[in-house]
């Protein structure tokens, strides 16, 4: 079945109002918000805690990009509070995603996860882009709780399910990177579309897990998988740009 219309949770985040404008150009979007959005007439409301509420929001699309986490705070803060949001956002959200695709017989299901799932592993050579899960921190145990569903849920033939564990986006032209290093497994805009783009149409045979992450000398992560299961090929090295790279582990992306 050819993919045409797409539900796209967490659309006003930092990764969705990036890639949102160019995924526009291949699908017919509904954007999923916990607020109201009156300027955006493809903008629905609803919260990720409310099973009815996604059941609503996913109804007639064929397939969802899940990209909503809880947010306010960066991955590696820890806060009782915020963790139980985390906990409600990130897994039971992530549960309400899945179930409401199963319910509906969504075709296809892009569980966008977290690099730091596999932050544990270090830098001990190149980090295989489906390694099993090594999470530092409550934000990449919530994350690799996702993974579990999604895998949990992964109906080749019914629901085609694939795990996206991402760096975050690069804009090179964001004026702080004039001023500051820029984490190398940073993605660039043009190759994190490029990536959930494949992740929507690619044949998809079973639960797959890969790694989307910048290419550069000096990356920590491999692109193996990706390559195998989406055909995808970076088409920025972050060498050639005009910044300087960083330290991928001096703050956790």
């Amino acid at each position: 079945m050819a993919i045409k219309k797409v539900l796209v949770t967490g659309a006003t985040g930092e990764v969705g109002r990036l890639v949102v404008p160019r995924l526009s150009e291949m699908f017919d979007l509904r954007l999923l918000s916990r607020r109201d959005w009156p300027d955006e007439p493809r903008a629905v409301r609803g919260d990720l805690r409310d099973l009815d509420a996604l059941l609503t929001a996913a109804h007639g699309v064929d397939a969802i990009l899940h990209l909503a986490i809880a947010t306010g705070q960066v991955g590696p803060y820890e806060d009782d509070a915020f963790n139980a949001e985390r906990f409600a956002v990130n897994v039971t959200g992530t549960y309400h995603v899945f179930e409401s695709a199963r319910r509906l017989g969504v075709c296809r299901v892009i569980n966008v996860s977290s690099l730091m799932v596999v932050w544990g592993y270090g830098a001990d050579g190149l980090v295989p882009g489906d390694a099993p899960p090594h999470p530092v921190g409550t934000y990449a145990l919530t994350k690799a709780l996702g993974e579990r569903i999604a895998q949990h849920y992964a109906r080749p033939g019914t629901l085609d399910v694939l795990t996206m564990r991402i760096a975050a986006p690069l804009d090179p032209s964001d004026p702080r990177w004039r001023t500051q290093p820029v984490p190398p497994q940073r993605v660039p805009v043009v190759d994190l579309a490029q990536a959930f783009r494949l992740a929507l149409t690619a044949e998809l045979d079973d639960y797959a897990v890969v790694t989307i992450v910048g290419d550069s000398s000096r990356r920590c992560w491999d692109l193996v998988a990706a390559r195998r299961v989406l055909g995808y090929e970076p088409s920025v090295r972050l060498d050639d740009l005009p910044l300087t790279l960083g330290d991928p582990f001096e703050t956790p992306q």
